[in-house]
């Protein structure tokens, strides 16, 4: 299994570490056949010091280290998974979940960077899974040439995450 990792560090005493890892567990074996030899690589986000808000420095590191990884690897297809585990530092004046207010900054996070370097071939997909309880925001980066396994990806992970009708 592919693994790539970097830790973050800042003068306030945060440390992020963040993680690509090859994805075996997220889709269905016929859904995993399909992609053939497409990698789905999973980003994992952890902070393993401090409570300070990511600062822009942070998430443009972020921003580097996915898109280092993307660029080195052609047959590979990044999915961000938006969970609920940690809290997220951020004034209570924000009404959304926080799978809602990771979706929407990793989004634009992914548009920013798009822009700023000029990127065209390159293109992020939001699925949004209505579950029994609450919602689940999942997030493919792929290139142009990859985007005939969106629509298999969506099916199975609505599938897989959604709420039986």
């Amino acid at each position: 299994m592919q693994e790539f990792i970097r830790e973050i560090s800042t003068a306030q005493g945060d440390v992020f570490r963040i993680s690509l890892v090859e994805e075996g567990s997220l889709l269905s074996r016929d859904t995993i056949s399909v992609l053939g030899d497409i990698e789905l690589m999973g980003i994992e986000l952890q902070r393993l010091a401090g409570r300070s808000t990511a600062s822009h420095e942070v998430l443009e590191a972020i921003e580097e280290f996915i898109a280092s990884v993307f660029v080195q690897h052609e047959n590979v297809v990044i999915f961000y998974y938006c969970d609920f585990v940690n809290p997220i530092p951020r004034t209570n004046k924000v009404n959304m979940s926080a799978q809602e207010y990771r979706s929407i900054l990793f989004e634009k996070m992914f548009e920013r960077y798009i822009k700023h370097h000029g990127i065209d071939n390159v293109h992020l997909s939001v699925i949004t899974v209505d579950g029994a309880v609450e919602s689940f925001y999942f997030h493919l980066i792929y290139r142009e040439a990859h985007a005939h396994l969106v629509p298999i990806i969506n099916k199975d992970l609505k599938e897989g995450y959604g709420k039986p009708d």
